[in-house]
């Protein structure tokens, strides 16, 4: 059965004071989850949250977990050790362990992001990076790909491209009308789809699901899948790639 779950049918919590939040998947064996809500063995968290105008959250700091935060809507800002970072859509910061951080909502609009949860045992600095800093090119034949971070260390990769301890990559892809990608597998890494624009459908194993906005997919390891664009739109989203043990 793939494990597919969109956030509009996941009923939200308030977090950090402010910030309203819809868990999407957590880690395998998380208590209270059934394995559909917790898939997850290489990462631990992706959680989609939304802020209202003139809101901020509080003050905190994770000392066993790195955090990702996508944005999708809006803008603001995020104070990180002390310092202000300017976020908008399409923007993604990687905020290490041992450093407190808060979101804070200054417009007039809502903000909107995703967190993406990795272990990490070992402090870095703040990396801040749009896809549209990134060049693209072509993956498995079909797709687009913008690389937005990938794991420290990387050849070639300075560190705002490579700051990841706890996740591989982190990219954004895009599929023309009518063109699919085949099905491939990852025999040491899952992979988290997120869906953020148009229509299409996915493979995952012998299963075949329509995707949309809003929809996340599991692929697990040595699991096939692949992306078919059968619409006349652009398929629009995000892979999250993290190793597992």
């Amino acid at each position: 059965m793939v494990a597919i779950r969109n956030w509009k049918n996941i009923v939200p919590v308030v977090s950090h004071e402010t910030a309203i939040v819809w868990s999407i998947f957590s880690s395998k064996g998380t208590e209270g989850k059934t394995p559909d809500e917790a898939p997850l063995e290489g990462f631990i968290a992706l959680t989609l949250h939304r802020m209202q105008p003139g809101k901020s959250g509080d003050y905190h700091i994770h000392s066993d977990k790195e955090q990702v935060y996508y944005f999708t809507k809006g803008r603001g800002k995020m104070n990180i050790h002390d310092k202000l970072y300017d976020v908008k859509q399409g923007d993604a910061i990687c905020a290490p362990i041992e450093k407190r951080h808060q979101l804070i909502n200054d417009s007039d609009e809502w903000i909107e992001h995703l967190i993406i949860n990795g272990n990490a045992d070992t402090t870095a600095e703040v990396a801040q990076r749009n896809w549209l800093d990134s060049a693209p090119h072509i993956s498995h034949g079909a797709a687009l790909l913008w690389s937005i971070f990938t794991k420290e260390g990387t050849e070639g990769k300075t560190f705002n491209e490579a700051p990841l301890k706890g996740i591989t990559n982190f990219t954004l892809h895009r599929l023309q009308p009518g063109i699919q990608t085949g099905t491939h597998t990852h025999a040491e890494k899952e992979q988290v789809y997120y869906f953020t624009e148009g229509h299409g459908k996915m493979i995952v194993g012998d299963e075949t699901v329509d995707v949309g906005p809003g929809d996340a997919v599991y692929g697990p390891a040595k699991v096939q899948h692949g992306l078919i664009n059968d619409t006349d739109d652009w398929l629009e989203h995000l892979i999250i790639s993290a190793a597992v043990p």
